[in-house]
């Protein structure tokens, strides 16, 4: 997760796996669900053991602020630095301060949670333990998408886990393969850069829906939406997609309420319907026609990108240019594609990614003088949003391409 806001709120707490204490000064705000026989249950899984700090803590509070009992199970997974990981479950015992109480059901010593398996472990008590009609699953943690282990500075993978001062990483095959198929509902990724076409591809039987984000998500991410919104999440009477759409319209009507030329307006979001990927791609294919997405079909610089190569990423950056990683998919066939194809790709898109919302700019804050300050930050305005990035071959990134070229989504669209 990006760290370049500042905290809007303050929080005291005292450790997970032993109880919180934590003082807030937002609004209750009660999302009111009518009983009914089916019941879901939510797995948030918390890879912390990072730079995140009391991140994990306070989106927990927030959580269990907002929570209404006997809606389903709220089951965390955290893991954090110098705190062992555990298993927690948001009972219906209110503390005076309205905070629901946490039940620790299993702690784990020097647990690893970019491990596959520990995710996969995870998931299956949750889902033997706490039976359910329906499951969904929250992530946060450092994410980078599809790229390999060790092939960005910072973010990386999906999870990042630097217990005994190793960091360990998660690839986006691994976390596919720990989950069954069909486990989920939806997955939200509180996560940068998850949008991309590699990664989602990867998952389309695992999940029915994904909420993924573009570009990165920026600190405190989805914090400040948790109290209010939380409980759209288990309404089993809405639609996915709706109670998705709701959660995160608010997340982004809170962005947009900040203006345009401050960084901290910055985000990207889009709703996937999984079960349209595999259209996707062979849409994609006829379009592209065996037509290569590189550096010799498309200009790398007139695209639009949803990353920032910043001069620390020293392993993948050459001297004096800009090498993205993330461009957006919609852009990129409008580029490589005639009119009729396109709008063929087009209309298949919109069955694809079923909602979508972005800000104008991406921590883009103006000089002084009313200009767009791009050096601060490597902001970037945002021209197309298609919802979904892909990545286009370039000679400067050989491991790279290695990996696009052998991922499941790269041989679904290309001979």
């Amino acid at each position: 997760m990006s760290r370049i806001l500042n905290k809007i709120a303050l929080y005291v707490w005292s450790g997970l796996c032993s109880g919180i204490l934590s003082m807030s000064f937002h609004a209750c705000i009660s999302i009111e669900i009518e009983e009914n026989t089916h019941k879901r249950n939510i797995l948030f899984y918390i890879g912390g053991d990072n730079n995140l700090g009391s991140e994990p803590s306070e989106k927990i509070n927030e959580i269990r602020k907002g929570w209404q009992p006997e809606k389903g199970e709220m089951l965390i997974y955290v893991d954090q630095r110098n705190i062992d990981a555990c298993l927690l479950r948001i009972n219906g015992i209110q503390d005076a301060n309205g905070y629901y109480g946490l039940d620790t059901l299993e702690t784990y010593i020097n647990d690893n949670s970019a491990d596959k398996e520990v995710l996969k472990r995870v998931i299956n008590k949750v889902v033997s333990d706490f039976p359910a009609d329906s499951y969904g699953m929250l992530f946060f943690s450092h994410a980078s998408g599809w790229l390999p282990e060790g092939m960005l500075a910072r973010p990386r993978s999906l999870v990042i886990d630097n217990g005994e001062g190793t960091n360990r990483e998660m690839e986006y095959y691994d976390f596919a393969g720990a989950i069954p198929d069909n486990q989920f509902d939806f997955i939200i990724f509180e996560a940068c850069l998850m949008a991309d076409v590699m990664t989602l591809y990867e998952l389309r039987n695992k999940a029915g829906y994904v909420l993924a984000s573009s570009a990165e998500i920026v600190s405190p991410g989805f914090t400040d939406i948790y109290r209010s919104d939380i409980m759209r999440l288990f309404d089993t009477r809405s639609a996915i997609p709706s109670a998705l759409s709701g959660f995160a319209q608010s997340y982004y009507d809170r962005i947009t309420s900040i203006a345009d030329t401050n960084a901290s307006c910055s985000a990207t979001l889009g709703i996937i319907k999984m079960s349209e990927m595999q259209n996707l791609a062979a849409v994609v294919r006829t379009a592209l026609n065996g037509t290569t997405i590189d550096e010799t079909t498309l200009t790398v610089d007139s695209m639009q990108r949803f990353d920032r190569p910043r001069p620390n990423d020293i392993n993948l950056i050459t001297s004096g240019n800009r090498r993205s990683r993330y461009f957006d998919l919609g852009h990129v066939m409008d580029s490589l594609t005639t009119v009729s194809q396109y709008a063929q790709f087009n209309a298949q898109m919109n069955k694809t990614v079923v909602w979508k919302a972005s800000t104008k700019r991406f921590l883009l804050e103006n000089f002084n003088n009313g200009n767009p300050n791009y050096n601060r930050y490597d902001g970037y305005f945002i021209e197309h949003h298609s919802g979904l990035t892909t990545y286009i071959e370039q000679a400067v990134y050989p491991e790279l391409n290695a990996a696009f070229r052998n991922s499941s989504w790269y041989r679904a669209i290309l001979p």
